[in-house]
């Protein structure tokens, strides 16, 4: 078997890790459901600008990504990635899983399409307390792990999409909250970074 079909490994326990963030987060949510907030009981939810086309466009980086893994491993010449190649893209796409997780384990109130309804709850906690969009650095060292692994030109545009996307749905998104919790998040928002504290 050749040995970068680990990616695949990786890659599953990338998501099995997300998915018992989100496990956590459910029960915690269920165990003690937040109040209403006033600002939003009769009001319909808050939708961040151009949602379903960000989302789109994190769905092509993954479409990009996921082909590039199958025309790299399967198409073409074959891909030989060193070990020193897999073991840096093992730890980029580990510490991805372990942001995923921690930041879905107290993100109860997160939503797939940026949407603020009753009882949503500004996450400042785990992760967040140093970066605001930890989820989309999680994906964001996903997809550059890959390219580590299996450097072809499909896989690191999915990488540079992946980014993209994630930017964007930031940016569109912190309006929103800044609209929704005021003073509150700005106040947030002056002592935290977009994604890598110190830099961005």
């Amino acid at each position: 078997m050749r040995t970068d079909v680990l990616v695949y490994v990786a890659h599953l326990a990338f998501w099995l890790i997300f998915a018992a963030g989100d496990f956590r987060a459910r029960r915690s949510f269920r165990k003690h459901p937040p109040a209403a907030n006033a600002l939003f009981s009769s009001a319909p939810p808050l939708t961040a600008p151009r949602g379903r086309t960000l989302i789109l466009l994190h769905m092509a980086a993954f479409a990009a990504m996921y082909l590039g893994i199958e025309r790299a491993l399967f198409v073409g010449p074959l891909i030989h990635s060193s070990l020193l190649q897999r073991l840096l893209a093992t730890m980029l796409i580990s510490f991805g899983a372990l942001l995923m997780y921690s930041a879905r384990a107290v993100f109860a109130s997160w939503r797939f399409r940026a949407q603020i309804e009753p009882g949503h709850r500004l996450a400042t906690t785990g992760p967040f307390r140093f970066i605001r969009h930890p989820m989309y650095l999680g994906l964001d060292l996903l997809a550059l792990g890959t390219a580590v692994w299996l450097p072809t030109t499909l896989v690191w545009l999915g990488a540079l999409l992946m980014a993209i996307a994630g930017d964007l749905r930031a940016r569109a998104e912190e309006p929103l909250l800044s609209r929704a919790f005021g003073d509150e998040y700005r106040a947030y928002r002056q002592r935290t970074w977009r994604f890598v504290p110190g830099i961005y």
